[in-house]
């Protein structure tokens, strides 16, 4: 009898822990549990190899026990919002859908499968609390005429109300942006330039940057005109 009924048992309960953005009952499904089937034909690594095919979930833990099984998930961070594919990208650079998440920055603009993926890579390693100041991310590549400089530029809207001009390989140096902005002796808004190669960093006011590219457009049209002239 006690090996029959051992036989016949079944999961009555399913506990799931450390979820935050899938339903509990999406990774019950995905788990393929099903109380019509007795505990002995399932197995952790079933569990886990099934659950780790979700997109969103990266480590899953399992405590197969007799009465109930308790599945602890480990998520991936949600990176950005991808306006022009209206998908979130999330930090092993799968794209999904989530209704009404709020909390992480936009990129409004297309950019280039291969930068896209090389951006998503680097900036999963920063800080959490240092993404969660980013509101926009825009691809800027930095052309002037038919010379390329910069092509893995970005900009980044902040929610203080600054900006900053950032490259793939400088992305580290966000890190350091509450320390930089600290150190102006400003308090107006501007743009912070972080693309530099070089241990140094420059910042520009709005009212400043308006200005020189005034400057540098009265000086396209003078150069224009000379050149004009000469023919």
């Amino acid at each position: 009898m006690i090996i029959y009924f051992l036989y016949k048992l079944t999961p009555e309960q399913v506990i799931i822990k450390g979820n935050y953005l899938l339903p509990e009952q999406e990774i019950i499904e995905a788990s393929g549990i099903n109380k019509d089937i007795p505990f002995w034909r399932y197995s952790t690594f079933g569990f886990k190899k099934k659950i780790t095919s979700l997109p969103l979930i990266s480590k899953v833990k399992v405590k197969n026990l007799i009465f109930k099984v308790e599945i602890e998930v480990t998520e991936e961070n949600v990176i950005c919002y991808y306006e022009r594919e209206n998908k979130y990208i999330l930090s092993n650079n799968a794209r999904v859908d989530l209704n009404n998440f709020l909390g992480v920055p936009t990129l409004i603009n297309f950019v280039p499968n291969d930068i896209l993926d090389k951006f998503i890579a680097k900036i999963k390693t920063i800080d959490k609390n240092t993404l969660n100041l980013i509101s926009e991310i825009r691809y800027d590549a930095d052309i002037r005429g038919d010379i390329t400089i910069d092509d893995e530029r970005f900009l980044l809207k902040m929610n203080d109300g600054n900006s900053v001009y950032v490259n793939i390989v400088n992305l580290e140096k966000l890190d350091k942006y509450k320390e930089v902005i600290a150190t102006l002796d400003t308090d107006k808004k501007g743009i912070l330039s972080l693309d530099s190669n070089l241990n140094t960093t420059s910042f520009m006011t709005y009212e400043k940057y308006e200005e020189e590219k005034k400057k540098e457009v009265n000086n396209d049209e003078l150069s224009e005109d000379a050149g004009s002239d000469s023919n």
